[in-house]
């Protein structure tokens, strides 16, 4: 989809980053995509996802640095000392006229560096204060680092759900619910600048990748304060055939969902050649499914027929006859998907290395019919923008040059 030159949503926007990996600067790169002026502060070493390609395997070059620019895209750069005098004072410049400070930063640092909430809103009463959390404000864990695979994962409760019994837990993506809680901190940042349009007053918006998992996990959380207890699949006793993944001729998987097994089971049976389920009584709800162990039967014959066909080949039936379905893709096809591609939902991008190397890379999900959004901007090296930054807050050269010098900024 070709980007729309038109204005953005979110122009007049001062949002200053003060965070590292994931979440909380995925979040600020959305905000920057629709239009915001973002400013990244990141410390002397820099944000440790500029060295994420050394353990997931992709490029983290200056000049080539896919990972990085996905999560950081369109903001402007600058590396300062924050603990030092002059550092602390380029920081509290920045975030004297900003609509949003993003952090996360932990709250034992902030308070010592004088950065919390309580402070700030004394220095900027119209700030939004966006804390990101691993855990939450309080309770035992409160000051536990926290992460995408232990926090939002581990703690919430799916992974040991998703496995099945005895295998090795299923791993999810790096990252996956770093961007999944950015969604949510996004919307709670987005609700204190409508309120701040209204009132004039800044706020502190909190979340919490903990929070964030278990509010994805809500259905489970909720279903096990009753009878069932363990969510592990159980490959011949699911609860609908109609909704299940099955083995191809291929080896490629195919899911049939989200379909209603009484409504649709003379159309679908016939599609799945067990038209005998129609006139057998064991067969008639999902619940004599069950209590007669009809299911193991009726999975056993289709796990059979799904075999004699290729995962594409039963898509195409399927589709053709408006059974909802997707064949289980491998995360490197994604980025060949014609579907993706056609709706800008991935998008090539050229960075200035030597080869002019070209990566596909995912777009923000949101899009209007009469906003534009940022196109795709490769990030560089640490402190990239510092001079300009700098400059545009009315430092010298001189000055600049003597603060490098200090260790204060890069």
């Amino acid at each position: 989809m070709e980007e729309k030159k038109m204005r953005l949503p979110l122009e007049g926007v001062k949002v200053v980053e003060m965070g590292t990996v994931v979440a909380a600067p995925t979040t600020a790169r959305v905000l920057a995509s629709y239009g915001a002026d973002v400013i990244k502060v990141e410390t002397l070493d820099g944000d440790v996802m500029r060295q994420a390609g050394t353990h997931e395997f992709t490029p983290y070059e200056d000049d080539l640095n896919p990972l990085f620019t996905v999560h950081n895209s369109g903001k402007k750069f600058i590396s300062l000392n924050f603990k030092t005098a002059e550092g602390k004072k380029v920081l509290l410049d920045l975030l004297k006229d900003a609509d949003v400070f993003i952090t996360n930063v932990r709250e034992q640092s902030l308070v010592r560096n004088g950065l919390d909430y309580e402070t700030m809103k004394e220095h900027n009463p119209g700030l939004i204060y966006a804390h990101f959390l691993g855990y939450g404000e309080t309770g035992p864990a409160a000051n536990n680092p926290g992460f995408d695979i232990s926090a939002f994962w581990l703690r919430s409760g799916p992974l040991a759900d998703w496995s099945t019994e005895g295998s090795f837990p299923f791993l999810p993506t790096y990252a996956f619910g770093d961007m999944a809680t950015s969604s949510a901190f996004l919307s709670g940042i987005l609700m204190a600048l409508y309120a701040k349009k209204e009132t004039g007053l800044g706020t502190k918006v909190g979340t919490s990748l903990f929070a964030s998992g278990i509010w994805c996990n809500a259905i489970g959380v909720v279903q096990t304060q009753f009878e069932r207890k363990d969510l592990n699949p159980e490959p011949l006793r699911p609860t609908d055939p109609f909704n299940q993944t099955y083995l191809c001729k291929d080896g490629r998987w195919i899911g049939v969902y989200c379909n209603e097994y009484v409504m649709d089971k003379e159309k679908i049976s016939k599609l799945f050649g067990i038209e005998w389920i129609c006139d057998d009584p064991r067969c008639a709800t999902i619940d004599t499914l069950q209590k007669t162990n009809a299911i193991e039967e009726v999975i056993t014959q289709c796990n059979e027929i799904f075999l004699t066909k290729t995962a594409a080949e039963w898509r195409e039936i399927f589709s053709t006859n408006n059974v909802a379905c997707e064949i289980m893709k491998k995360s490197h096809e994604v980025s060949k998907d014609p579907q993706a591609i056609e709706n800008g939902y991935v998008v090539p991008v050229e960075f200035p290395d030597a080869d002019k190397t070209t990566v596909m890379l995912p777009n923000p999900p949101v899009w209007f019919s009469d906003y534009g959004r940022k196109e795709y901007k490769p990030t560089g090296p640490l402190g990239e923008d510092t001079d300009e930054i700098l400059t545009s807050m009315g430092y010298t050269p001189e000055q600049i040059a003597a603060m490098k010098e200090a260790g204060a900024v890069h």
